[in-house]
């Protein structure tokens, strides 16, 4: 039987539904002291690590590591070198894909109807004939794509790999310059890795339409926080929706900063949502680690696994 230990702190309901789908095949270490000398101690005997984040420390004492799952998409927390030089694979999960995705079309509705602020001035738009550019097209993007057709928007895609012009109605590019200036709304699902952070800053918020609306459900540093700051508060663009952030801003159980170094709480053309995108009745974000761990228990194979040269 395996080890697994958790280096991130679960509610009452993923750690039931952790153990109820592994305990079969592993003993499962939970602790409430999340401090790096006790994780330490305890990566002693870990087979498996179980979180977005390893210390040196915690990676120095884990001398039977095999793997590392995240328990969400992102791996950019994580230092992939030190993992890559050990031989240790890394998975991560998209089991909420599909919850992440829905939650943007949540924000796009709330922008368009004006849910954030209602006067009878602001009439509700509609996303008919409006463009709509997606930038990154993993599982978040094409389930996004697959929620917006029916609005009867445009939509474009930004993406590494071009796949053809179209492509079941869909236009696709790899020139973001192109997406950027003609797109009434854009949605960012892309992961951070070295090629996305600080993707988008002054020059491109220059090549936007006044009008345009920006929604979030990627990573925080994708956008830089400086130049959306100031492309909101001078009404450059129109409006956000923002679900991911910059700043730990969970400084304790009662209350939350969105960010340390920008009153975005202050702007009146901004949704803050506050890292709520991927979560759903039930746990299904667990959904992939659950599969991909007893997977990799019962024949050694993993599903979801990161490229550790590129990031993602």
């Amino acid at each position: 039987m395996l080890t697994l230990l958790s280096l991130h702190k679960f509610n009452e309901q993923d750690k039931a539904k952790l153990v109820e789908g592994l305990q079969d095949l592993y003993t499962i270490i939970l602790p409430d002291d999340f401090t790096e000398d006790h994780l330490a101690s305890l990566a002693s005997s870990a087979d498996v690590l179980l979180g977005m984040k390893v210390t040196e420390k915690v990676l120095h004492n884990s001398s039977h590591l095999q793997l590392v799952q995240t328990p969400g998409a992102g791996v950019d927390t994580l230092s992939l070198s030190p993992l890559k030089k050990r031989g240790v694979l890394v998975c991560n999960s998209h089991s909420n894909s599909h919850y992440v995705a829905e939650y943007a079309v949540t924000l796009f509705l709330a922008l368009t109807k004006k849910m954030a602020v209602q006067t009878q001035e602001q009439l509700p738009e509609t996303l008919k004939e409006k463009v709509v550019g997606i930038l990154g097209y993993g599982k978040i993007g094409k389930k996004l794509s697959e929620f917006l057709g029916p609005f009867g928007c445009s939509l474009m895609v930004f993406r590494r790999q071009e796949m053809g012009k179209k492509d079941s109605g869909i236009y696709f590019t790899h020139n973001l310059k192109e997406v950027l200036s003609q797109a009434d709304y854009i949605v960012v699902t892309l992961p951070l890795t070295r090629d996305t952070i600080g993707l988008i800053g002054n020059t491109e918020f220059a090549l936007m339409k006044k009008s345009v609306c920006i929604i979030n459900v990627g990573r925080g540093s994708v956008i830089d926080q400086e130049a959306l700051y100031a492309a909101l508060n001078e009404k450059r663009i129109r409006a956000a929706a923002i679900d991911v952030w910059y700043d730990d801003f969970l400084k304790d159980a009662n209350t939350v900063i969105y960010s340390t170094k920008y009153p975005f709480e202050k702007l009146d053309n901004i949704i803050l949502s506050p890292y709520k995108a991927s979560l759903a009745e039930g746990a299904p974000h667990l959904d992939d680690v659950i599969k991909n761990l007893r997977l990799f228990a019962t024949t050694g194979k993993v599903i979801n696994a990161v490229d550790l040269e590129q990031g993602y």
